[in-house]
């Protein structure tokens, strides 16, 4: 076992951040500390974060103060619990969008700015205050941590990269960075077929403790790994993010890697918002740092179903997200988990409110059922569903030889079950499929 873990948290980092002025280590220790709380203790703690950032939202920013009053809360005691705090308007990008100054807090002039790659093809910017920065890594670490990908653990990382091409200084300064932390990063935006190789190499001789990887990239490349019958280095736990991990996935990677794969969840606004535990791969909700609820079509508060996912940063009081609806779905439990994770329960992710498929007559077609239609095809490679027009759905395939005709008539009937034969299905057969700006690839997008 590396001594470097320990070597890391106990003398380096708290030397680093005594010269850096940076207290990640502490708030490390205090989220760790929280997982031996109680549902209530832990309960109690959010709702008392919550009032804290309401006061700080309502007396700092002038879009709070304003959007809350019109909604007919003309004092903010007037929230005390979380029953009162779903009185509260919800937000979205566009409002951040066309009213951005007025939630900058006026008693934070330094902030980090913050972008999405934007999955509508919209960019979209954001702050953070430094101590939010911070702590959003620190819940980061506590979720790697109980994964086996923790603070100091060998990591190899098969993520986007910066665009552009660095500097030679900025090179080297990245390369000290990541050796730090015991890293090593591979860009996953420049991988092929011609290239696998090389990345199963890299692999193969850094030898990793763990593995943090897009989905997609590393499900190609575990395929890759099954088809040409390479023996790759097994690392002792594989972690997903950044996009949707479905079962047919998960299965393919971890018989290429004959490894256990955790799946997480998070966006760039929130970074980790839930984690698989390793006993019942159960995603828990970090509550102590985040308000995660679910709505309705009708905006009513639900679980036990899917719904649109309503955020609350509990610490970014530079630039306050409260309520905000982010355009994931997800099914939100109140069972706990066997675990022992006193944390809550985020059943499933359900994928972006984009991503599911509308009929003519007002019905609509889930985009996890796509995934699950189309594995079942040796002849298709990869995939993507596209809905530019209500009466109309592109599905653009990448094929190989084993595709035949028979296998369209398969698809056609399979979607017509769901849509009534109210669809044009239209097949385009492509060479390459574009990835997002973010290099990350849409399984399904719906433009109406």
């Amino acid at each position: 076992m590396s001594l470097y873990p320990s070597l890391l948290r106990y003398l380096i980092m708290p030397i680093y951040e005594k010269i850096k002025g940076k207290n990640l280590l502490p708030f490390l220790n205090a989220y760790e500390s929280r997982l031996t709380w109680s549902k209530e203790q832990l309960q109690s703690y959010q709702l008392q974060q919550l009032k804290s950032l309401l006061h700080h939202a309502y007396n700092n920013t002038s879009y709070y103060k304003k959007a809350w009053t019109e909604a007919g809360i003309t004092d903010i005691n007037q929230i005390q619990t979380l029953a009162d705090f779903e009185k509260l308007p919800v937000i979205n990008k566009d409002d951040i969008r066309d009213h951005y100054q007025s939630f900058i807090s006026t008693k934070h002039t330094k902030n980090i700015k913050k972008s999405t790659g934007g999955s509508t093809g919209q960019p979209f910017h954001f702050e953070l205050d430094l101590e939010s920065n911070t702590r959003r890594e620190a819940v980061m670490w506590r979720g790697y941590g109980w994964l086996g990908a923790g603070l100091g653990q060998k990591t190899l990382y098969l993520w986007g990269a910066d665009l552009g091409q660095p500097s030679h200084f900025k090179t080297i300064k990245n390369a000290l960075y990541h050796g730090f932390y015991n890293r090593k990063m591979l860009n996953s935006f420049e991988m092929n077929d011609k290239n696998k190789p090389d990345y199963i190499q890299e692999i193969n001789n850094y030898k990793p403790v763990a593995f943090v990887s897009y989905v997609n990239p590393l499900y190609e490349l575990a395929l890759y790994i099954i088809e040409h019958k390479i023996e790759v280095y097994q690392p002792q736990t594989i972690l997903t993010g950044a996009e949707p991990l479905h079962q047919f996935q998960r299965e393919v990677i971890e018989k290429a890697f004959n490894c256990s794969v955790y799946d997480t969840f998070g966006c760039r606004e929130f970074m980790l918002m839930s984690a698989e535990c390793r006993k019942h791969k159960n995603l828990h909700i970090n509550i102590d740092h985040l308000i995660v609820e679910t709505l309705s079509e009708t905006g009513e508060s639900i679980i036990e179903r899917s719904g649109d996912l309503v955020i609350t940063d509990l610490y970014n009081y530079g630039f306050p997200l409260i309520r905000y609806v982010n355009g994931d779905r997800a099914t939100l439990v109140e069972t706990p988990c066997p675990c022992g994770n006193p944390l809550p329960i985020m059943k499933s992710i359900d994928g972006r409110k984009l991503d599911i498929i509308k009929t003519p007559e007002g019905g609509s077609i889930p985009g996890e059922l796509f995934p699950h239609l189309f594995k079942e095809f040796k002849g298709i490679t990869k995939f993507q569903i596209k809905q530019s027009m209500i009466n109309s759905l592109d599905i653009i395939i990448i094929a190989n030889d084993k595709f035949c005709e028979d296998d369209k008539t398969t698809i056609i009937n399979e979607i017509n079950k769901y849509s009534n034969k109210s669809l044009t299905l239209n097949f385009k057969m492509v060479n390459e499929i574009p990835l997002t700006a973010a290099g990350k690839h849409r399984v399904t997008i719906c433009e109406v």
